[in-house]
């Protein structure tokens, strides 16, 4: 059977609403292109302006060259690493915890746990943070830094690992059990593989938000310990030189290629519990 033919309202209908959405892609990525072409802009005077001046790839060399920014860049790797390490090890136990934990009144309150990571402002965690270093004496470094960006990641892990222990089925658990297993062996040779893809996809995860972390990241850093989003922003403030649109565009591709990764793992979750 065919359908209702369309009216004329509703024909307008959808070509506003395709007006809006494309008005609104273009309010949301208009900068990202804008900062992706001036990385190519020759400037003048080693500044950016703005009139494009010409095509050129020296200030990508010219970032990787400042010294500055290069550590900038090693402290934001090295800080998200260790960010995504322990909210792998966390995050996985707490998402397996919020589906099999055998109390639901602890799964109702873990649940709450890990939502409130998820929903506090960031810019409350930074305040807390850097008064609670104040008041207990702790000097900033990069160990208090990895302690205020990893809740969140935690979060976002344990979520994501949530949703792929609701994939596993039950009956895994049993079948291992009967062919001798214990649990702790159950849930290392039969659960784990199965939720590899949701735990790397979450560890990719974590790893982004850590690296693109900058309110928190701002209130923690120090001159000697200073993170690429926190540089990055701090520059824009006395006229940014190409240089920091290319390292710019470059934190783009690398965000964007693990997104993409992520995104695959999770969809490879998804098909496995269909």
């Amino acid at each position: 059977m065919s359908g209702a033919p369309v009216t004329a309202g509703q024909r307008t209908s959808h070509v506003v609403l395709a007006l809006w959405y494309a008005a609104v892609v273009i309010f949301l990525f208009a900068p990202i292109v804008t900062s992706i072409v001036y990385a190519f802009n020759i400037g003048t005077a080693g500044k950016q302006t703005s009139i494009f001046t010409g095509w050129t790839l020296d200030w990508f060399a010219s970032a990787w060259a400042n010294r500055s920014l290069r550590g900038a860049i090693t402290t934001s790797l090295a800080a998200s690493f260790w960010s995504a390490l322990i909210s792998v090890v966390i995050g996985s136990a707490l998402g397996y915890a919020l589906v099999r934990h055998p109390s639901a009144r602890m799964r109702r309150f873990l649940t709450g746990l890990t939502y409130i990571l998820l929903i506090v402002p960031e810019t409350v965690t930074g305040v807390s943070l850097l008064l609670f270093y104040a008041v207990t004496g702790f000097r900033l470094s990069m160990l208090t830094l990895i302690f205020g960006i990893t809740p969140l990641a935690i979060s976002v892990t344990a979520l994501i690992v949530r949703a792929g222990v609701l994939t596993l089925d039950r009956r895994l658990d049993e079948a291992a059990a009967d062919l001798g297993a214990n649990r702790w062996q159950a849930l290392w040779f039969v659960v784990l593989p199965h939720l590899a893809p949701a735990i790397l996809a979450g560890a990719l995860m974590s790893y982004v938000f850590s690296f693109d972390n900058l309110v928190v990241s701002s209130f923690l850093t120090t001159p000697q310990i200073n993170t690429l989003p926190v540089y990055l922003y701090g520059s824009l403030q006395y006229g940014p030189s190409p240089a920091v649109y290319a390292a710019a565009v470059a934190v783009f591709i690398f965000t964007m290629v693990i997104l993409g990764v992520a995104g695959l793992l999770y969809r490879l979750v998804l098909r496995r519990g269909a």
